[in-house]
């Protein structure tokens, strides 16, 4: 797959969007933005102001090659303009379940995750499991990240179709990533 120079890849948490930006940065040598830390302060404290937030997203998407990933969608306007491709991780519940439940495991046994405990990580798959099935809030505000599903996401992304590539397997990823 000939890959362009500027990527954004969108999905919800555990469907493989930073591991999948890191192999196509290996191929294209572009620069990775992961979007947790645009938003949050060291990427999981205090939400950053939206101000700062549009600005640093303004600046990324005004390179002439970068990969973004990131499950959001209010403020990343100018990425889903910007983009070459955009890559939709859509995989189904139990897949992307998993794959949260191991990484916290991995990240506590090797003293890095940065939401420790149990009860964290319960609540955390429950708040994923919402954006599954679409039980959410409507949001309160352009960044209320909170408020993000599936369906939230299929309408963001309707716009885009000509440029939009839905994996809905992993091994429709596979295809992408080589």
């Amino acid at each position: 797959m000939d890959l362009p120079g500027r990527i954004h890849i969108v999905g919800g948490a555990g469907s493989g969007k930073t591991t999948l930006a890191q192999i196509l940065a290996g191929r294209t040598g572009a620069p990775i933005y992961d979007l947790d830390l645009v938003g949050y302060a060291d990427g999981a404290g205090a939400r950053r102001l939206l101000a700062a937030k549009l600005a640093e997203i303004a600046a990324i998407a005004a390179q002439p090659a970068w990969i973004t990933e990131g499950i959001y969608l209010g403020w990343i306007d100018d990425l889903l303009r910007g983009a070459d491709t955009i890559i939709w991780l859509d995989l189904p519940w139990h897949t992307t379940a998993w794959r949260i439940v191991r990484r916290h495991l991995l990240a506590s046994w090797r003293g890095t995750n940065r939401h420790p405990g149990l009860g964290l990580l319960w609540r955390f798959v429950r708040g994923q499991r919402r954006y599954h099935t679409n039980c959410r809030p409507p949001p309160a505000a352009l960044d209320d990240d909170g408020a993000t599903t599936r369906q939230r996401t299929e309408q963001a992304l309707a716009p885009y179709r000509d440029k939009l590539i839905h994996c809905r397997s992993p091994r429709d990823v596979r295809r992408i990533s080589g």
